[in-house]
């Protein structure tokens, strides 16, 4: 049987998708360390302080590790530049820029240079949508129709009713990670998130589940909780973050835009490797009205922190206590690994960490850590803290599928008070137990059949419909963690697998971030309201969903 202990990455701190295709150590990048700069304060956020680099300062020596290792996994990774910002006691102690803000020249990064920050955006726009919880005008529990009545799917007009404001926030409303990267000129135009959104959004997109039965990240949720804020605040999406959440928290150099980012003049390119996207990724190279509010932020290390600080001591100006607690809470589990992983509001919640390692004997720590990932052709970003020690690391890069794990790693094994470690929860895989996945799911928007048996100590998969698709992948499963397995598709891609039941004896759910399985003999949970008989696939349809199929299989998927 085939483990996957050597995708460490996956549980070190919340990286939610590995990709295992090129070996980037060959692909290094220009430039090492830049001089530092920036720093600055604003209220309701991390203040820049203290010595380590912000500002321009002279470096701390307790920060040299955390400097060396950024600068080894810059190269590594194949990141044209990096910048990093550390938070200790809500002041930011550290910002540096490393590397070159260009791929295919020396300009150094800067603690202020500007990144796209893909779904770090999420929990931007969850502080919008709360505002409106907290003036009584939202309710969680409501169904999304109650404040867009116009949005509904093609398919099942019994769809979007179903769906309330906590599935989208949570990433529990079963829509189907419908996203292109780039649309036409009148897709761009602020007006497009509702009317994109409440019209031919509904014809492409589908449920793969019933809402609200489990997490399945989908990027189509935030599109939804923006629009929402945009409809009851009754101000365009840019205009209501740029005034309601950027502004009150001091975040001056957050844009949407790239006419904005180029006219603000310190912003890095993006090195891509994506479908459809050039090499070298400009400020207006795409762009997206739709998806904004999922991620198409640009932003610096610096303005980040500043949220940050407002997630960890709070800003009532903004929004109540209350209310940005809950959205680092813990609100769905998202049943990967064990017990460990939930989402809140746009950000995921670690109830402990392997940082030493899964199979060291003393790996784990047992303290909560909040993060977000970030992905768009590009560009990388990673968000995470201890809201406990209240610390904090923000990590912007400039290449594809790069969260400098290690340098996380070593900001918190050297400049945090952690606990003492210990052995942690047991991640065993019993194949005597692979009885309850084996069987046949179904999935009815393009997969088809998708059949588990087990073959000794390995669960061995079949999903003939994939060639359709021109993607190839191992049948054999590779294991991580009781329920939890990857699909490799390609010979590289390490798709995540999630066998769910509902506490009987055998699995419901074939579930991953593009298709869901469902056992044809498991009845529909009564929680949710069952879809009705499904309409014919639109040959539009299956198309965007082989595409999405093919680019996944190739990249990581944007968003997380």
């Amino acid at each position: 049987m085939r483990t996957a202990r050597n995708l460490a990455l996956f549980v070190l701190l919340g990286a939610a998708t590995i990709h295992c295709g090129s070996d980037p150590s060959d692909d290094g990048a220009p430039g090492g360390a830049a001089d530092t700069g920036g720093g600055g304060s604003s209220s309701g956020g991390a203040n820049a302080g203290g010595n380590g680099g912000a500002g321009g300062e002279e470096i701390d020596p307790r920060f040299q590790e955390l400097i060396d290792t950024v600068e080894a996994e810059r190269q590594s990774l194949g990141a044209p530049g990096v910048a990093i910002a550390v938070i200790e006691n809500g002041e930011v102690t550290f910002a540096k820029g490393f590397g070159s803000k260009d791929p295919e020249a020396e300009d150094p990064v800067l603690p202020t240079t500007l990144f796209r920050i893909g779904s770090v955006n999420k929990m931007l726009t969850t502080v919008a949508l709360l505002r409106e919880v907290a003036d009584g005008d939202v309710e969680v529990e409501a169904p999304v129709t109650d404040y867009v009545p116009e949005f509904e799917f093609a398919a099942d007009p019994s769809w979007a009713p179903s769906i309330r404001i906590e599935d989208a926030l949570r990433h529990a409303s079963g829509i189907y990670d419908y996203l292109e990267i780039e649309v036409p000129d009148s897709q761009k135009e602020d007006s497009a998130l509702e009317s994109y959104m409440t019209g031919g959004f509904g014809n492409m997109a589908f449920l793969m589940n019933p809402p609200g039965v489990f997490f399945n990240y989908s990027n189509p949720n935030y599109y939804l909780a923006g629009l929402v804020a945009e409809k009851v605040s009754g101000k365009p999406y840019r205009q209501l973050m740029k005034e309601d959440v950027f502004e009150p928290l001091g975040m001056t150099r957050t844009y949407f835009l790239g006419d904005e980012v180029i006219a603000d003049g310190d912003y890095a390119l993006g090195k891509a490797d994506y479908p459809g996207i050039p090499d070298v990724v400009h400020p207006d190279t795409y762009d997206n009205a739709w998806a904004r509010p999922a991620g198409y932020a640009s932003s610096s290390v610096l303005d980040l922190a500043k949220f940050v600080g407002f997630l960890l001591d709070g800003n009532e100006a903004v929004l109540p206590k209350a209310l940005s607690d809950e959205m680092q809470s813990p609100h769905i589990n998202e049943e990967a690994l064990l017990d460990l992983v939930h989402y809140g509001y746009g950000l995921q919640v670690w109830e402990g960490s392997f940082l030493g390692g899964i199979d060291s004997p003393a790996g784990f720590y047992d303290i909560g850590v909040v993060e977000h990932t970030g992905a768009i052709p590009g560009f990388s970003a990673r968000v995470s803290y201890i809201p406990s020690l209240r610390f904090g690391v923000v990590i912007l890069a400039n290449v594809d599928d790069a969260y400098f794990s290690e340098s996380l790693k070593t900001a918190y094994m050297t400049l945090a008070d952690l606990p003492e470690p210990s052995a942690g929860p047991e991640l065993a895989v019993h194949p005597e137990q692979f009885g309850q996945f084996v069987g046949t799911y179904h999935e009815d928007f393009g997969i088809g059949d998708i059949t588990v048996t087990q073959d000794g100590d390995d669960l061995v998969v079949e999903i003939p419909d994939l060639a359709d698709f021109g993607i190839t992948y191992d049948p054999v499963l590779v294991p991580l963690a009781e329920n939890s397995f990857y699909i490799v598709l390609q010979g590289g891609y390490y798709l995540p697998v999630t066998f769910i039941n509902d506490g009987g004896d055998q699995a419901k759910y074939f579930r991953t971030r593009i298709f869901v399985g469902i056992r044809p003999e498991a009845p529909q949970p009564a929680a949710a309201a069952p879809p009705q008989a499904r309409a014919p696939i639109s040959a539009e349809r299956k198309a965007a969903f082989a595409a999405r199929l093919r680019a996944a299989a190739k990249e990581p998927m944007i968003g997380f």
